[in-house]
């Protein structure tokens, strides 16, 4: 039986590692966010880095289309990150979000908003909105000792779905009303 793992040693390309964050933990992360994206059109991914969990998320055949956006620098260019991403469209932008209002099935970030600060999250969370379809979700992976910023999603006009804690990261999946 093939695994993740193995699909990625066949790629030939070694990802870059995302900070503190080891290539296994990104596949179980991106394991975890298969249900949620499945029969999805278009699926964006806010904070991308590396673009692992997009590739895999593609790779699995459970969206059609995958975006990632993120302001990639020096350190992982997007040249890089585009070696073995061939499925996901990259765009070198984050906010505000270069998407038309109500125009995305899904959204998620992993490992994204506890960077961010405080005071601009609500603005943030606000434009992740603006951008999803009514119905649509917006899956919010972040470690599990800043679980209460999920609270400036929900004044932002998210209601919590499901919540639920692994391994210190919590997901909270938040659908647009």
């Amino acid at each position: 039986m093939s695994s993740i793992f193995d699909s990625l040693n066949s790629w030939n390309v070694k990802p870059f590692r995302r900070m503190g964050v080891t290539i296994d933990e990104e596949i179980y992360l991106a394991r975890s966010l298969l249900k949620d994206v499945e029969s999805s059109r278009l699926v964006l991914e806010i904070g991308g880095g590396n673009c692992l969990v997009s590739e895999i998320l593609r790779r699995s055949g459970k969206a059609r289309e995958v975006i990632s956006v993120d302001t990639w620098n020096e350190e992982i260019t997007i040249n890089d990150v585009k070696s073995y991403t061939k499925g996901v469209e990259l765009v070198r932008n984050l906010f505000p979000l270069p998407f038309r209002d109500e125009s995305l099935d899904v959204a998620y970030s992993v490992l994204y908003f506890y960077n961010v600060k405080r005071e601009n999250r609500r603005e943030l969370a606000r434009e992740v909105y603006r951008v999803l379809k009514k119905g649509g979700k917006f899956i919010l992976v972040e470690p599990e000792i800043v679980r209460n910023m999920r609270k400036d999603f929900v004044s932002a006009g998210f209601k919590e779905e499901s919540y639920r804690s692994e391994q210190a990261v919590f997901f909270s999946k938040m659908v647009k009303g």
